[in-house]
């Protein structure tokens, strides 16, 4: 495969921008929620979707069932969930914040967003436009399934993009409606 120098240069550029951010959103969620891993995730999921099942919080942060049930039991040690029992499927549980646990929810949106601002201030406001253009075109694109839609946005202030001018949401849109056709 013959890559040009430039084309190497952007996507190494590309890739050391999505690093550094990733790395830094996760230390600054990790301290937010107390914990590290799937938890800041898992916090700000059941602030943006009360209810969820155990099944739906598994897909959502792409774990194995098991995996999400340690996950929750640590939270409720920590009293920032509760979990209720499905009346006609007693296996279905829902899960719900405390006000503890919402209260820390918002505090791992705004580390995100604390993170996500720097990075904004490094560019200068007339090329920001720009920068929000190139991403909804990328963000069209990405996701591959109807669950990796939802985990691409596991961590998004859902009150900052609203699902008419999400790209994520569109294409979560389209892939439902495949569905919806599918026998």
């Amino acid at each position: 495969m013959c890559v040009s120098y430039a084309h190497n240069r952007k996507m190494n550029l590309l890739g050391a921008a999505a690093l550094a951010l990733s790395d830094d959103i996760n230390a600054a969620t990790a301290r937010a929620a107390g914990q590290a891993g799937q938890a800041p995730a898992a916090l700000v999921e059941l602030a943006e979707h009360p209810g969820l099942t155990v099944d739906g919080l598994r897909r959502r942060l792409k774990l194995t069932h098991p995996a999400v049930v340690r996950l929750l039991d640590r939270l409720d040690e920590r009293g920032l969930i509760r979990r209720r029992r499905g009346g006609a499927d007693a296996r279905v549980t829902s899960i719900t914040l405390t006000e503890q646990g919402q209260a820390v929810a918002i505090e791992v949106t705004a580390a995100r967003g604390a993170v996500l601002e720097k990075a904004l201030l490094a560019i200068p406001d007339d090329q920001q436009h720009h920068l929000e253009q190139l991403l909804e075109t990328l963000l069209a694109e990405w996701p591959r399934t109807l669950d990796h839609s939802c985990q691409m946005c596991r961590l998004c202030d859902l009150s900052a993009c609203p699902a008419d001018r999400c790209p994520v949401e569109q294409r979560y849109q389209q892939f439902e409606e495949e569905d919806s056709h599918t026998p």
